[in-house]
């Protein structure tokens, strides 16, 4: 497979507008196309690369051609494969990138603009090393209205560190399953079998991040059996604060495929019962799926629309997680393209559905129970705005609830604990995902 193709033919469906998420697409190459190790990496790498930087790289373009934007889409595609592997992949010789740029522009018919394509490269190439300083210093570009809300929160500096730690590569963290094993016998495993180096992690406990491959990960036997799951580790504190209890009655509203579910099922020590809820049939099959693999049977899952009435058998429970559809905007790190296909317009009729999915959680819970509403976004309207409808709604029946010091280790705390109500992280504290949260105990 010619990795630079299958990566224009991504990148193409995306800047032509059709509304995709890349993780899907290039897992899609990653599993039919017979990709080296290194080819899969690479391929991730430019689809990935191209998007965060794309804004910058038109300003590259637009050194060397007069109107860059008005080029055939494929073509300006094609420029941004060579220009961000000349700017910002220096591993490549510059011969190198301007050859297979070329080919591509073949490849893809693009017959009529091969020689503009060749002379850019060319030019851009002789001036490689201006390009690559730049590039060290190049941050996300964010839209304005959230560039301007964000700033309400974040300093300069902060704001500086934010943008820089979204063109990153996401770490890739890890949750060991103490069902089955813990984290110092997972990293010796995991070096001596496949020379993965792995880490703990001080502020979380069963948390790990390592360097590697998220698909050389989920090949190892280890993974196969259960022994550990690819889990982000903004998502595991907010597992982690919602504090599941061996024993309770849990409902997790919105778990799609169960990354927070297992987690849950894990902390109570596979006792007591979680009740998965999800629209979607597929994901639940997914997580019926690993929590076989992870030796978990406290799960039912339940394909509901959860906006409208749910069944009866989820009332009185002791906890309800309300991990609500949001717009996205802090997985940036991971999914680029957010800021390609969402705009500000989406987030009302996001926290639209947020709000009703709440309501109807909220009617679950028993007297003092416990519920937690997250999002892996940072837009007012999907945060203050829904946590303030809510709180509105019945002002004498919740209290906010936060955790006890035990729940947050002292370094972590004044982190991510807004206002003394909210849970905040942003994505370059841990270069994870953005997260906001609040959790409300019932009087």
């Amino acid at each position: 497979m010619n990795v630079r193709l299958e990566a224009f033919l991504i990148l193409n469906r995306l800047f032509r507008g059709e509304p995709i998420f890349l993780d899907k697409h290039y897992s899609l190459s990653i599993k039919t196309g017979e990709l080296s190790i290194p080819d899969r990496s690479f391929l991730v790498h430019l689809v990935r690369g191209i998007v965060k930087f794309y804004p910058q790289l038109q300003e590259i373009a637009s050194v060397y051609l007069q109107k860059p934007k008005g080029l055939p889409k494929k073509v300006q595609i094609i420029l941004y494969l060579g220009l961000f592997q000349l700017a910002v992949d220096t591993r490549i010789p510059d011969y190198a990138v301007v050859s297979e740029t070329v080919e591509l522009a073949r490849h893809t018919h693009s017959h009529p603009w091969i020689k503009l394509v060749n002379a850019v490269l060319r030019k851009a190439a002789s001036e490689r090393v201006r390009w690559c300083k730049q590039a060290e210093q190049w941050g996300m570009v964010l839209p304005q209205w959230l560039e301007g809300y964000w700033r309400r929160f974040l300093t300069e500096g902060e704001m500086n560190q934010l943008k820089k730690s979204l063109v990153l590569p996401p770490v890739l963290y890890l949750r060991v399953n103490p069902l089955k094993t813990d984290s110092q016998k997972l990293i010796t495993i995991l070096l001596k079998k496949y020379s993965i180096v792995s880490n703990s992690l001080p502020l979380l406990p069963n948390a790990l991040n390592t360097g590697l491959d998220y698909t050389q990960l989920v090949e190892t036997d280890e993974y196969q059996k259960g022994y550990f799951s690819i889990h982000d580790l903004s998502s595991q504190v907010m597992v982690h604060l919602f504090d599941p209890q061996p024993g309770e009655k849990i409902v997790d509203i919105g778990c799609g495929s169960g990354g927070k579910t297992l987690m849950m099922a894990q902390m109570m020590k596979n006792k007591g019962c979680i009740y998965a809820v999800d629209i979607y049939p597929e994901k639940l099959k997914t997580l019926e799926t690993l929590a076989h693999r992870q030796g978990i049977d406290i799960i039912r899952t339940i394909a509901v629309d959860a906006t409208q009435s749910l069944p009866q058998e989820l009332i009185d429970a002791n906890r309800v997680f309300v991990d609500a559809p949001c717009s996205g905007w802090g997985t940036l790190r991971r999914n680029p393209e957010i800021g390609i296909i969402r705009k500000k317009s989406d987030n009302r009729p996001f926290a639209e559905k947020q709000f009703q999915l709440l309501c109807h959680a909220s009617a679950l819970i028993k007297k003092s129970g416990i519920i937690l509403y997250c999002v892996c976004t940072l837009t007012p309207e999907e945060t203050e705005g829904v946590v303030g409808a809510f709180e509105k709604l019945n002002p004498g029946e919740w209290e906010v609830n936060l955790p006890g010091n035990s729940l947050l280790q002292p370094e972590l705390k004044p982190t991510i604990l807004s206002d003394d109500k909210s849970y905040v992280i942003w994505p370059h504290y841990f270069n994870s995902d953005g997260f906001f949260g609040r959790a409300w105990r019932k009087l």
